[in-house]
């Protein structure tokens, strides 16, 4: 998106699929869905593309960076597999709600930075706040994190070229 940067590795939920079982159950666990709905504050439900339902984000090399962009689907769960400890090894999410355009997200005085450690997770309201991810700032860090994608009954169809190019 807007040329941003990605430096990472993936795999899309379809590869997950294909290897266990137990994401995609927990993905669509009925108590795990009612707690994701209860903190957005509507109902959400499973995304339809088998793709972006569930991913994995992986930066391990110095450089390493998700850049800043919008998600397809209302609703991104972020849980935290591995993750720098201090945050000057970066990988910190820097997001800003309700912004205008990714530009807003560089310069908009709102923006702010989160730092997560392993076991850490988020919930973000993922198709109207731009976000990224900073770059691991040496060798030898890892951040990697598994991405439940959910949208809601009454949210309108998206997709856009940059979720098909990372995960499929």
């Amino acid at each position: 998106m807007d040329h941003s940067p990605r430096h990472m590795t993936t795999l899309g939920g379809q590869v997950i699929a294909a290897a266990s079982e137990a994401i995609p159950a927990l993905y669509r666990d009925p108590a795990l869905l009612g707690l994701v709905g209860r903190a957005a504050g509507e109902p959400v439900i499973e995304v339809g593309d088998p793709v972006e339902r569930h991913v994995l984000n992986i930066l391990h090399r110095a450089g390493d960076t998700h850049g800043a962009h919008t998600d397809d689907h209302p609703y991104a769960l972020v849980l935290f597999l591995e993750a720098p400890d201090d945050p000057a090894d970066g990988g910190l999410v820097h997001f800003l709600p309700h912004a205008g355009s990714l530009r807003d997200l560089a310069t908009a005085a709102g923006a702010r930075t989160a730092h997560h450690r392993a076991g850490d997770a988020y919930l973000l309201r993922s198709d109207t706040t731009a976000h990224r991810v900073t770059p691991l700032a040496r060798r030898g860090v890892r951040r990697t994190v598994l991405n439940f994608a959910y949208t809601t009954p009454t949210a309108r169809p998206h997709s856009s070229r940059s979720a098909a190019e990372l995960y499929a």
